[in-house]
């Protein structure tokens, strides 16, 4: 279960990001999957840092790098998704 404990974790924020873009490709389905994921893991972090309390420019700079990572993470995930369902 998810909780605010480990919502900023890299495992809870890509599988996070994995579900949105998952329910956003069942309605768009020619969305480009890496910008999705990308705006998609940026916007989780984001919220899960505005979560936490104030936010300064050290700490916005530090959640977009880990937007990044986020992403890429989610990116790598539906990437082995798609070749066990051999889609890939």
């Amino acid at each position: 279960m998810l909780t605010l404990t480990n919502f900023l974790t890299v495992a809870g924020a890509a599988t996070i990001t994995t579900a949105l873009v998952a329910f956003v490709k069942s309605i768009w389905k020619t969305a480009p999957d890496p910008w999705v994921t990308w705006i998609f893991a940026e916007g989780t972090v984001f919220v899960g840092g505005v979560l936490q309390g104030p936010l300064t420019w050290k700490e916005v700079l530090l959640l977009g790098v880990s937007g990044l990572v986020v992403a890429a993470t989610a990116l790598g995930s539906q990437t082995g998704i798609q070749k066990v369902l051999g889609k890939a």
